[in-house]
């Protein structure tokens, strides 16, 4: 057999390089995703990983295109002919867009999602769209086409199951189906898979990356997520789809008239590779001297956390994170080499999670202290995100399906026979009723919905006084934490046992919970190494202030670079060919 180009962890850079040398083509690098996915992704095979649901039957040609500008001494930009993926939630024009509800299979993308569309412009090849949930609406849960599967081990989920619908994102990425992946979040989609799959995440804060052309859940919530293997790779990517998007429909905090954001030309940087460190030196000299805080509820040393019994706003929210000794080892690690490189870490508490989920006695939630009222959450979630779909919809503009209100909501989620039931309680709404929201109660626009500019003041001001505020008072350059504190198991869908561990606070969704998106907090997550006991790796999250972005990419590719705590997966070898 002919050994093809290998094309396992192998970084854009390298990828772009053999391109340029004539070591490969793109038609080959496609080629060589393909074959992996065939070997490990499809039914059928020992592992079945299901993370590919949508093939772009346009990739071949595309790399064919991309092979012949490049013969001709042509090319769109650094990422021309490198072949990625993209959740299902992406409109890529051509491709169904179902965003894993049945309600939305045969919906057909009209144009692409201002990502796809940059990275289209740019020559990348689009290899298909990856599983998630129906509507985002959770983690693992079975949508349409099933979920993806772990690519380290069988007996553990790929994401966390109450909120981290990128799962299919997560294992393409981590398994080499494609060079990057493109997820989304609206709790913690896009870090709890790259948490479970050793990546990079980057959630940008509000505006940085356009969001326009992508299934919104709640529009107040949801950015973009580049899942990469190094951070490396993710500037690379960020250096394309970080832009300027002259149209702001389907873009919430992009269109509203009421709260001003810098654009994202002045946001980024004029290059994202030139934040890395040249070498580990380097890393060393950017991180020393910079003043981090890690949660104690995040590293079992915080006993005041999860102690109020009348504690949290849904689900698990509030309750006692119990970290999973193998995670506290791997960060007690971090800490050490954070120290080596004479950065300071300090055990602070976290104001921002517990103000919002009133987790111990005499803290108020985000529902009591008066900066965000109860109409608007109501509004927010209901009218809103309803709204919004029937938006996106119209804005899509399949003229098979281009209202929400022939929709039937039943359609949109149905259980899966012998799923145990979710965990959501205090989360009360239905996204079955999106459809009768829009025809009752319908709106012009999202501006004229009562309750919206205050909500959305409210949650800025949360955001400055219980971060941006805490943290100046500390002096503290960023925020770390464990990305999760365990994982869940693969089975707990069906049996009780594992459902009571995967439920748990910690576990149900990534370390954070709601606050991050909610409140517009920027977070990066990085690699932390692999759990001894159980072969799973875990991710350390980076947090800050909002539009502090750059800083802490920086601050994560600095640590990145003080060791090396990717584990490749056990389950997705090299191929004989490669």
């Amino acid at each position: 057999m002919t050994r093809g180009f290998d094309v396992v962890e192998t970084g854009i850079a390298d990828l772009r390089a053999a391109l340029e040398k004539g070591e490969t083509t793109a038609v080959e690098l496609l080629d060589a995703y393909l074959a992996r996915i065939d070997a490990y992704d499809r039914p059928g095979t020992a592992t079945a990983l299901n993370a590919l649901v949508v093939m772009n039957p346009d990739a071949r040609a595309e790399a064919e295109a991309s092979d012949a500008r490049r013969a001709r001494g042509e090319t769109l930009g650094p990422l021309d002919g490198i072949p990625y993926t993209a959740k299902d939630s992406y409109l890529a024009k051509g491709l169904t867009a179902a965003a894993g509800s049945p309600a939305f299979e045969h919906l057909v993308a009209q144009r692409d999602a201002f990502a796809i569309e940059r990275l289209r412009a740019g020559g990348a090849v689009l290899i298909g769209l990856t599983n998630m949930p129906p509507m985002a609406n959770g983690g693992m849960q079975r949508g349409v086409y099933g979920r993806a599967e772990s690519p380290y081990s069988a007996d553990w989920l790929t994401s966390a199951y109450g909120s981290g619908s990128s799962n299919g994102s997560g294992t393409a990425t981590a398994a080499s189906f494609g060079a990057f992946g493109l997820g989304e979040e609206t709790w913690s989609s896009g870090r709890a898979p790259a948490s479970y799959n050793a990546l990079c995440a980057y959630t940008p804060s509000r505006g940085v990356i356009s969001v326009r052309g992508n299934w919104p859940l709640v529009p107040t919530m949801d950015v973009v997520v580049p899942h990469t293997r190094t951070m490396a790779d993710l500037f690379e990517l960020l250096d394309v789809i970080v832009a300027d998007d002259p149209e702001s429909r389907g873009d919430l905090w992009r269109a509203q008239p009421w709260i001003p954001l810098p654009a994202p030309s002045q946001v980024r940087p004029a290059s994202y590779p030139a934040l890395a460190p040249a070498d580990a030196p380097t890393a060393r000299a950017a991180l020393a001297g910079k003043r981090v805080g890690v949660p104690g509820m995040y590293i079992n040393a915080d006993p005041d956390a999860g102690t109020n019994p009348h504690g949290g706003i849904g689900g698990q929210t509030g309750q006692r994170i119990d970290t999973r000794p193998s995670v506290v080892a791997l960060w007690e690690a971090a800490r050490r080499d954070l120290e080596a490189a004479g950065a300071e870490v300090v055990e602070v508490d976290f104001p921002v999670v517990s103000n919002y989920e009133s987790d111990r006695p005499g803290a108020p939630s985000l529902l009591t202290r008066g900066l965000v009222g109860r109409d608007f959450l109501t509004v927010e979630i209901e009218d809103l995100s309803a709204w919004a779909w029937d938006d996106f919809l119209r804005a899509n503009g399949d003229p098979a399906l281009a209202t929400l209100t022939e929709v039937d909501g039943d359609r949109i989620w149905p259980k899966q026979d012998g799923e145990l039931p979710d965990r959501y309680a205090g989360f009360d709404d239905t996204i079955a009723d999106y459809p009768r929201f829009v025809r009752e109660r319908p709106y012009a626009s999202f501006t004229d919905m009562p309750h919206l500019e205050q909500g959305l003041r409210g949650l800025e001001e949360t955001r400055r006084v219980d971060l941006e505020e805490w943290m100046d008072g500390l002096g503290l350059d960023a925020v770390v934490f464990p990305a999760v504190a365990d994982v869940g198991p693969a089975d707990m869908d069906v049996r009780e046992a594992s459902a009571d561990l995967g439920w748990r606070n910690g576990v149900w969704v990534a370390n954070g919970n709601l606050v991050p998106r909610h409140l517009g907090i920027p977070t990066v997550t990085v690699p932390m190494g692999t759990m001894t006991d159980i072969g799973m790796p875990v991710g350390l999250t980076f947090a800050g202030r909002a539009y502090d972005d750059n800083a802490l990419l920086a601050l994560a590719a600095a640590f990145e670079a003080t060791g090396s705590r990717r584990t490749e997966p056990s389950r997705t070898p090299r191929l004989a060919a490669e």
